[in-house]
């Protein structure tokens, strides 16, 4: 059974594939903050708060991400998936660079963010 979702802010996109469902899952889930979403406060990420007060390690943040993925995902959490975590030196404190990639097949879809 194939559906089509929209999942679109602005109502003018049309999600049509489960890759693009997955994608634009984890691209709400990275940029909601915790309490954002009424009636579910567990979702989001909340990278600020999570890193500044805790300055965790590369699995830590890895482990942090597949739970979010996991438990505040419908598409992403049935795909395969790959994080990748890297920690650079900034001036005032260390920047977190975060790589997913959703395999579909043969293809590979990637999603790239940076917290500081």
């Amino acid at each position: 059974f194939y559906e089509m979702i929209d999942l679109a802010l602005d109502s003018k996109i049309f999600i049509d594939t489960n890759i693009d469902a997955a994608l634009q899952e984890l691209d709400l889930l990275f940029n909601t903050e915790n309490t954002e979403l009424i009636g579910y406060p567990e979702y989001g990420t909340n990278f600020e708060q999570f890193l500044w007060s805790t300055s965790p390690s590369t699995d830590t943040v890895k482990e942090y991400i597949e739970d979010k993925i996991s438990n505040n995902t419908f598409f992403l959490a049935q795909m395969e998936h790959d994080v990748d975590v890297q920690i650079l030196d900034g001036e005032y404190r260390q920047i977190y660079y975060v790589q997913i990639s959703v395999i579909n097949g043969n293809n590979s879809y990637s999603r790239t963010y940076q917290f500081k």
